[in-house]
């Protein structure tokens, strides 16, 4: 009985909702394939699908904040305001311009497999700034993590790879960029509420993507009751409510090099959705892969218990 009841406290500890909080909102991300697929029916741009993202995310995020803690939420001092300048001009609206550049250059496959990266900037990241131990199993399981996304994308066929310095370089940006997520957020939800921190990151995407992208134009093009729809889901459900979990469980106790590994069950939720929804077809390769994806996001939280003392091997 006692047994049970440390398994419960260590099940429903706070640090372990808080990696249960990364692994919610990789489910919710998973979703964006299918935001993007029913954008694009219905004329939208991969530019213009990636500001309305961050536009409609932020005017949903400002009543449910008015509802939750009124005009105090809406405070933020000079150091929490450059964190999320950081976010909102880096981490949102210049990673999603990098991506873009990429996928047009050497096509989404490619251009994925360049991005599943991130988890590699967020391990060195995380030794430098939060004097993180990256055992040897945590190695392999970031290892296993980046393989696994590499079979599910490509299914094993190496045709689907193009290659251009360009489309290369702003692949390799944009993981970085993406990783940036993690680390600033780490830094800024420690001081700011995750409400505050959605607000201002995703004001200041918008505004950027706005000047780079103009989509002024493109919204009246395009403007209609399913692209509004859409929009104001795609603005909900893999923008508000994934970001308010993810920054949530950052507020935890967490390592940080586990987080980008335990969010990739994104993939596997995006790989799904093909299929049940697009009728897009699995191989072996793909099954394989989500297989290793699954083991490397089991493996990452392993604990082995070494001469009766707790050791953190991944």
């Amino acid at each position: 009985m006692n047994k049970l009841m440390e398994l419960a406290k260590q099940i429903y500890s706070s640090d372990n909702i808080g990696y249960v909080m990364i692994f919610g909102a990789g489910i919710l991300w998973g979703t964006i394939g299918l935001f993007v697929k029913l954008l694009n029916g219905v004329g939208a741009s991969s530019t213009l699908t990636a500001f309305m993202r961050l536009f409609m995310g932020f005017w949903i995020i400002v009543p449910v904040m008015i509802c939750k803690g009124g005009i105090k939420l809406f405070k933020i001092d000079k150091n929490g305001l450059i964190q999320c300048l950081m976010l909102g001009i880096l981490s949102q609206a210049l990673f999603n311009y990098c991506y873009n550049v990429s996928i047009e250059s050497v096509g989404i496959a490619t251009a994925s497999i360049l991005l599943y990266t991130a988890p590699v900037f967020v391990c060195v990241m995380s030794i430098i700034f939060f004097k993180e131990q990256i055992g040897i199993l945590k190695i392999f399981s970031l290892v296993l993590n980046i393989f696994g996304c590499f079979l599910m994308v490509t299914g094993g066929n190496l045709s689907y790879f193009k290659l251009s310095a360009m489309g290369i370089i702003f692949g390799v940006a944009a993981a970085f960029l993406y990783s940036l997520v993690t680390i600033i957020g780490k830094i800024a939800s420690g001081n700011i509420h995750p409400f505050t921190v959605v607000f201002y990151s995703f004001f200041f995407g918008w505004i950027t993507l706005g000047i780079l992208t103009a989509p002024w134009e493109s919204i009246a093009a395009v403007s209609g009751l399913k692209f509004w729809i859409y929009s104001i889901a795609y603005g909900l459900i893999p923008t508000v409510g994934s970001y308010l979990l993810y920054l949530g469980g950052l507020r935890k106790n967490l390592e940080i090099s586990r987080i980008p590994v335990i969010a990739s069950v994104e993939t596997v939720v995006a790989t799904l959705i093909g299929v049940i929804l697009f009728k897009e077809k699995l191989n072996f390769i793909n099954v394989l892969g989500i297989i290793i994806l699954i083991s490397s996001i089991v493996m990452m939280n392993l604990r082995i218990k070494v001469k009766d003392n707790d050791v953190i091997c991944s």
